[in-house]
């Protein structure tokens, strides 16, 4: 079961990374050179043929990107959302 949700998870933090690279016409070289990653690593770890992502990745790309880890792992589709605004019961 954790390797699904991992599996998904993962679905959602790529297709999130596509969608931000793509608005802002930019490349993997450009973003894994912006977090200090080097390429290949970065198409590894995006591709799931290497080591997945991690915090510290994740915070890194976050910050580059101006978005919240949240909104990249797919808990909430709003890449800054507002602390105060009630949540909906799913």
């Amino acid at each position: 079961m954790n390797t699904k949700r991992n599996r998904i998870a993962g679905d959602v933090l790529v297709e999130r990374l596509d969608e931000l690279e793509s608005q802002r016409n930019l490349t993997q070289r450009e973003v894994s050179e912006a977090i200090g990653m080097p390429e290949q690593t970065y198409s590894n770890k995006k591709n799931r043929t290497g080591r997945s992502f991690t915090l510290k990745d994740m915070n890194a790309l976050a910050d580059f990107f101006n978005v919240s880890t949240d909104y990249l792992l797919g808990r909430t589709d709003t890449p800054w959302p507002d602390p105060w605004e009630e949540k909906e019961d799913k």
